[in-house]
């Protein structure tokens, strides 16, 4: 699987589906990996698309990070990425932190997508930006032995035993608008490029209030609301996600797409 180096070690990323096929990158969510989160569709979407899928900075099988894992700068670094691959200006889709470091890549013009598909996240982790209160703060987060466990296995064996319990979680509970996001709805007005929203009704940390402020802010924006789905709807409803984002894809791409799969 290739690497891109970067100033605190590597960026390990797998690219999978036709060489001259339209580009699609796929960021994770924070404590993930690409794999863990997106891989349960990978395989269809790159039949008609060059799949990019990284494990951020940090995660997975990937080594080294920024500062306070800053989102700011890890879009930087991905951005590096994606030049050498050429795919600044492909399709772009990230769930949770992953779309947050995606609107990154945007607001600071270090990528010009297509199209952007936001799976389960904000604009803003500021609750004096978008005026709703949190729910559930990632300083609180207190998960189940069972999760912490699966969750260390996908970092440690990549990096020494636990580097997750010691590094990630920490970090995770640390996040703050300053390392994480803090763009304004002005911000997403300037965005000229279609962008589909895929958000749970039950999101433990972002009410469905704000996925529908992005919409009515965004100049070209869809909206998909699953009901009864929570923060991690991409691990519980991946088919879901998966048929949303090829047919917004094969409608607003410009590119050849199949028809999205009822599987």
């Amino acid at each position: 699987m290739p690497r891109f180096p970067t100033p605190e070690g590597f960026i390990h990323y797998q690219v999978t589906g036709p060489a001259q096929a339209p580009p699609l990158v796929l960021l994770h969510n924070f404590m993930s990996t690409g794999q863990a989160a997106w891989g349960p569709m990978v395989a269809e979407l790159s039949q008609a698309y060059r799949v990019i899928l990284p494990d951020l900075p940090g995660h997975g099988q990937s080594q080294g990070h920024p500062p306070e894992f800053s989102y700011r700068e890890m879009a930087r670094w991905l951005a590096s990425l994606l030049a050498r691959e050429g795919a600044l200006e492909g399709h772009l889709a990230g769930v949770s932190a992953g779309g947050m470091i995606a609107q990154w890549l945007v607001h600071q013009g270090l990528a010009r997508p297509r199209t952007l598909c936001l799976v389960s996240t904000t604009y803003s982790n500021n609750p004096a930006t978008t005026r709703v209160p949190g729910r559930w703060t990632t300083a609180g987060f207190r998960p189940n032995e069972r999760w912490l466990k699966a969750t260390a296995r996908l970092h440690d064996p990549h990096h020494y035993a636990g580097y997750f319990q010691e590094v990630l979680l920490p970090a995770f509970r640390g996040h703050t608008p300053a390392n994480t996001i803090d763009l304004s709805l002005d911000d997403l007005r300037e965005w000229r490029f279609p962008v589909c929203i895929v958000h749970g009704q039950e999101d433990q940390f972002f009410p469905p209030s704000i996925p529908e402020q992005m919409a009515q802010a965004l100049p070209d924006a869809e909206l998909h609301i699953l009901p009864d789905q929570s923060h991690g709807l991409i691990f519980r409803r991946p088919w879901a996600v998966k048929r949303l984002l090829l047919d917004f894809l094969a409608r607003r791409g410009g590119d050849e797409s199949p028809a999205p799969s009822n599987h």
